[in-house]
């Protein structure tokens, strides 16, 4: 193809409406990629764009790069929109040096494929093609790939631990993308005489192409509905460990309520002594705490009991509005953390007074007056340092009778312990998110793994204490690669790169066939020209043959007129030589007269010249005086010469002609026959529904081989024996019987065996079609 660079309105309008339809290309196949892309990260495992940006490079030259440039922009700051990036001036920045790498990529393509004569117009077989798709495909797609691997590191928008997976799958989608695309593009938009044919060839792939589509949707789907399963059994997996591990904690909380119950005075000594292996194998417990419940009457003596245990400066206490630890006010009852395990870490909490905490009071006046185990809100405590999310757990202690309640015991535990405890796998802890999604608050997030997505692939609901806590798992990369089934996605590369496949072949039949027709038109142009030079130099031939033939006729016929007249005349005067030498002259005239006459009618037949005087005549008493001219001859060389007319009608036909016709036919057979028979036969005979008479002339002479037979009619040409027997002959006779008679509307046969005789054959119409007969 030849791409013309001229700045006409007509080439700037075409120059735009390329670009255009690049741009709109580029941006829209780059948004359909996006339904074949692999989560959790979507990456896309084929990138048809960059066939759209190298084809239209092949097709349309350098004037295309604007779109390409301008489509790959759009693509990019698009996708980074559609995942919830900010559009900030990186964003742009980014997509575009992705863009200029786009049309780098498509241009070192193109000086490539040009450097080794590999464009589309070049191609003309398979080694061609192969090296076409090699340089379209993996070599080109180097560019782009390095390029946006890189930019991903240097722009930070992915770790540089990864720009080898990045490169890979960058690399491997721009090259399956340009060897399905490219050949396609160059299939339905190049310049080619047969662009019906080009689209219907294009459909094949179209085809295919559909059906890969459709397979990698369905394989998906079916994968889709397992990884789910499967997800969703690794999440109850989970869940079931989690609530375990809860549940052990509520069996400290009962452990704990139960010794206070079953005991008649416990010293914190005692607690400690309890607590103490039960907090060994439980590293997610900060605390077990027994709060008992104290009437302000009884404030005094308990907090003399508490200092006689060591607490010397125990008091209870609450917490004032600044944050701060005061002395508590009166109040009509007191719920303090009187024992705590472990107590180092927990001293500014001792002597609280958690009847006094707002948030705190309606849970535990439920378990104080009804009884109840309960958990709190989730919490972020006092006592500790970090900001993380705990649970309280509460259940009443009794007396010692077990009928009045006289305190409540406490199990503090960190979520993210518990989490940790209950979930091994790293990959799982980064995929998990735990909320607080109970009745009355907001829902509070307990624990996100580091990978926890908006969405979450597998999520369930179970309660605890009154509190209704979720758990979700989300589809993260480690997650995928345990669960996921890449069938779908090697259907869709296996399915496109066989498409591929079959567009090369395609495509190296249509530039195979194009190399042909180019060959058969440049072919069909010599001959035309060879045939032209042989049809002048055969016209020009004839033309001298005629001409000659002319010239020679006139004193031939002088020799002969002389030679006759003086053997009639003075025959008798001259001696017996003389005489004999005359004959041979006058003979050999005759002879010389004939083959100038045969000469001149095939030159007036190629040239178009010879006209028929048509006139009806009896055929039969031709044959009649013919059979007695050749009779003395036929005697002379033993043959029997016979005559079998059975049509005695009349004929519209040039009688001269035919007379020529006749008199080749019956030498012929008398010179190659000896000592045989030879007939000639006259019939009616019609042909093709049209009137006729068939002649013919059977010998018993020399005969004509089967492979000489093809010959026979051809001028100047003798076969076989002939010129053994007839060396004067010039070939003419036989082609001369054969023009005449289709010039007649008539046709010549022959039939032979070598050795045993020949049997011509004319058939004649009995009359001239749109020729009036001479009366």
């Amino acid at each position: 193809m030849h791409i013309r660079w001229g700045w006409s309105a007509a080439g700037v309008n075409k120059n735009i409406l390329r670009n255009v339809l690049v741009l709109l290309l580029y941006w829209g196949l780059a948004l359909s990629t996006e339904l074949l892309a692999i989560p959790p990260d979507y990456a896309t495992p084929v990138w048809p764009a960059a066939g759209v940006a190298l084809g239209f490079v092949l097709l349309y030259g350098r004037m295309i790069y604007p779109g390409i440039f301008l489509g790959a922009l759009a693509a990019n700051v698009y996708t980074s929109f559609n995942q919830g990036i900010d559009i900030t001036q990186q964003q742009v920045s980014f997509a575009a040096i992705i863009g200029i790498g786009a049309v780098i990529q498509a241009a070192f393509a193109r000086f490539l494929m040009a450097r080794f004569s590999l464009l589309p117009e070049d191609l003309s077989n398979g080694s061609q093609i192969l090296r076409f798709l090699v340089v379209a495909g993996p070599v080109s797609c180097l560019v782009n790939s390095l390029n946006g691997a890189t930019m991903l590191g240097l722009f930070d928008i992915v770790p540089w631990s990864y720009w080898l997976s990045n490169w890979i799958v960058w690399w491997v989608g721009d090259s399956v993308g340009a060897l399905v695309v490219t050949p396609f593009l160059i299939q339905l938009f190049n310049r080619n005489p047969q662009q019906e044919r080009n689209l219907q060839t294009a459909l094949l792939p179209i085809s295919f192409l559909v059906l890969v589509i459709a397979s990698f949707y369905f394989v998906r789907s079916l994968e889709q509905e397992n990884r789910r399963t499967l997800i969703a059994d690794i999440g109850q997996q989970h869940e079931a460990v989690l609530r375990l591990n809860i549940n052990e904690l509520k069996v400290i909380l009962a452990a704990a309520a139960s010794f206070f119950t079953a005991s008649d005075a416990v010293t914190a000594s005692d607690f400690d002594t309890f607590c103490r292996p039960l907090m060994q194998d439980h590293p997610s417990v900060l605390a077990v705490q027994w709060l008992p419940l104290i009437e302000q009457s009884e404030r005094g003596p308990f907090v003399q009991a508490l200092r006689q245990q060591g607490y010397h400066r125990f008091e209870i206490r609450e917490i004032g509005t600044e944050g701060q630890m005061l002395v508590s006010r009166d109040h009509p009852r007191y719920l303090p953390i009187a024992y705590t395990h472990p107590f180092t870490g927990n001293e500014r909490v001792h002597g609280l007074n958690v009847l006094g905490l707002e948030h705190r009071r309606g849970d535990l006046e439920q378990v104080l007056d009804q009884g109840k185990t309960l958990a709190s809100e989730p919490l972020t405590l006092v006592q500790h340092q970090k900001s993380e999310i705990s649970y309280i757990m509460a259940a009443p202690s009794y007396e010692y009778t077990g009928t009045r309640v006289n305190g409540v015991v406490q199990v503090i535990f960190k979520v993210d312990q518990v989490i940790l405890r209950s979930i091994r796998d790293p990959a799982f802890l980064a995929a998990i998110r735990l909320l607080d999604v109970s009745v009355g608050g907001p829902p509070v997030t307990l624990y996100e793994g580091e990978q926890a997505g908006r969405k979450a692939e597998w999520h369930t609901v179970f309660e605890f204490l009154g509190r209704s806590i979720r758990l979700e798992l989300s589809a993260t990369t480690a997650i995928m690669q345990k669960v996921s089934s890449w069938q779908s996605y090697a259907i869709l590369i296996g399915g496109l790169l066989y498409v591929a496949l079959l567009e090369a072949v395609l495509l190296t039949m249509l530039t195979h066939q194009r190399y042909i027709q180019t060959q058969v038109g440049l072919k069909t142009q010599e001959l035309a020209l060879a045939k032209d030079v042989a049809e002048k130099a055969s016209m020009a031939k004839t033309e001298f043959l005629a001409s000659m033939s002319h010239e020679l006729r006139t004193p031939l016929n002088s020799v002969i007129g002389f030679t006759h007249r003086v053997l009639r005349r003075s025959g008798h005067k001259l001696d017996e030589r003389s005489r004999e030498s005359l004959v041979i002259v006058e003979r050999n005239a005759n002879h010389l007269l004939g083959v100038i006459n045969n000469l001149l009618d095939i030159s007036k037949v190629d040239l178009g010249k010879l006209e028929l005087s048509v006139s009806e005549f009896p055929l039969d008493e031709m044959l009649m005086n013919a059979r007695d001219q050749f009779l003395p001859l036929a005697l002379a060389k033993e043959n029997t010469l016979r005559l079998d007319c059975q049509f005695h009608g009349m004929i519209q036909a040039d009688s001269t002609r035919v007379r020529q016709i006749v008199i080749n036919l019956l030498s012929n057979a008398v010179k190659f026959t000896a000592g045989g028979n030879i007939t000639v036969s006259l019939v009616d005979h019609a042909r093709n529904g049209i009137a006729g008479v068939l002649l013919k002339v059977e010998d018993e002479g020399i005969g004509i081989s089967e492979k000489d037979i093809g010959r026979l009619f051809n001028k100047f040409e003798k076969v076989g024996n002939m010129e053994r027997f007839n060396p004067e002959g010039t070939g003419l006779g036989l082609a001369l019987v054969k023009e005449l008679a289709e010039l007649h509307g008539g046709a010549v046969s022959v039939c032979s065996e070598f050795g045993k005789g020949t049997t011509f054959s004319v058939w004649l119409p009995q009359r001239q079609v749109g020729v009036a007969a001479e009366s």
